[in-house]
């Protein structure tokens, strides 16, 4: 069986410090005002801000990037074909075969709004699971940032690896599973209280 890399995080222990989204903009260079990895604050109308009236308050963090999807419609909509999965299951955008700014069919079709458009360098760019590290051997820049172990990474397909034990453990779903895209990020069940 063939490998599948993918993502769990436990939203119980991830304090929103984004020391993930710091670590993503380091190692992959990402332009100033882009986001391949964000940490989004679920809870008052505002950033950082709870839900809810005191002392019934209610606040977490959701980590959010590309959900690499075995169904990716992003794939599908490329006309230049810039967007391919490898084998390992990690979906990957070429920004050199990517048409750019005049196309951004890309960003419309991914249903969690995680392809950013970098007007600077006309191309869209996107979470590639930092591909290159996981090459090495090594893990994502954004898992290995995480001090407070809310975040791992391996293969799905090995059920003794540490990250499939985690998706059983935590109960972990992906975000919008009705679009039946098949994404390989899932979250515990604390996303969905």
């Amino acid at each position: 069986m063939e490998k599948q890399y993918g993502l769990v995080y436990d939203l119980e222990r991830c304090i929103g410090c984004q020391a993930c989204s710091v670590a993503c903009k380091i190692e992959n260079k990402v332009a100033p005002g882009l986001a391949l990895h964000e940490v989004k604050t679920i809870g008052g109308d505002h950033p950082d801000t709870p839900a809810g009236v005191y002392p019934n308050l209610n606040m977490h963090w959701s980590p959010t990037l590309c959900m690499h999807c075995k169904d990716a419609p992003c794939m599908d909509v490329c006309p230049s074909n810039a967007i391919t999965r490898r084998a390992d299951g990690i979906v990957l955008l070429e920004t050199d075969d990517c048409i750019g700014l005049g196309c951004k069919k890309c960003t419309w079709a991914c249903p969690y709004g995680v392809i950013q458009v970098n007007e600077a360098e006309g191309v869209m760019q996107k979470c590639n699971l930092c591909s290159h590290l996981i090459d090495e051997g090594k893990q994502p820049a954004c898992v290995d940032a995480c001090v407070y172990e809310a975040t791992f990474f391996g293969d799905l397909n090995d059920p003794k690896s540490s990250v499939s034990n985690k998706l059983l453990a935590l109960e972990a779903r992906p975000q919008q599973e009705e679009r039946g895209t098949d994404p390989v990020v899932f979250y515990s069940q604390k996303w969905w209280q």
